[in-house]
C-alpha cells in the first residue's frame, strides 16, 4: 500500500495494478510502493524470470479496466471479516472496522484517498520494467 495522501488517481491505479500483479502472477511476494507526485516505483520478487513480454498484458488489462470506467467503492468492515483482504497486514492491527477500497472485482485494505471511477485514472502508463536483482524486479509507472 503506498502513501495514504498520494494523488487519488496514482494511489488509485497502483491498488489496481498490483491486484492484476498478484492475479497472473500468483509467486509474486516482497512488494512494496514508493509513489511520488504523478509517478510509482513498485518493487517485486518473482521465482521465475519475467520479461517485458511478461508484464505487457498486464498493463493492458489496466488499459481495458480504465477505459471500462470501473466504479471504485469505499466500505468498513469489521476487521474479524476482514481476513481475506491480501494487504490486510499493512493495516494497524488495532484498526476496526477495516476501510476497504474495491476497484472492479479487486478489494483491498486502504486509509487513503482514491478516485470514483478507473477513468480518472488518465494517462496511465507503464514506463519501466527490469530486473534490479537476483529475483527481484522494478515497475515505473504513472499517470497524467
Amino acid at each position: 500500500m503506498g502513501d495514504p495522501l498520494a494523488y487519488p488517481p496514482l494511489h488509485s491505479a497502483e491498488h489496481l495494478l498490483t491486484s492484476l500483479l498478484e492475479e497472473r502472477l500468483p509467486a509474486l511476494s516482497g512488494y512494496e510502493a514508493r509513489l511520488k507526485s504523478r509517478k510509482c516505483v513498485m518493487e517485486f520478487d518473482h521465482p521465475t524470470p519475467l520479461t517485458e513480454a511478461d508484464i505487457a498484458p498486464i498493463g493492458e488489462a489496466m488499459t481495458a479496466a480504465i477505459a471500462a470506467d470501473w466504479p471504485v467503492t469505499i466500505d468498513a468492515i469489521p476487521r474479524a471479516k476482514a481476513s481475506h483482504l491480501p494487504n490486510l497486514d499493512e493495516i494497524p492491527a488495532d484498526l476496526d472496522p477495516v476501510r476497504v477500497v474495491t476497484i472492479g472485482a479487486y478489494p483491498r485494505a486502504c486509509r487513503g484517498q482514491h478516485v470514483a471511477r478507473t477513468g480518472e485514472m488518465r494517462g496511465f502508463r507503464i514506463t519501466r520494467f527490469a530486473p534490479v536483482a537476483n529475483s527481484r524486479y522494478r515497475l515505473n509507472f504513472a499517470v497524467d
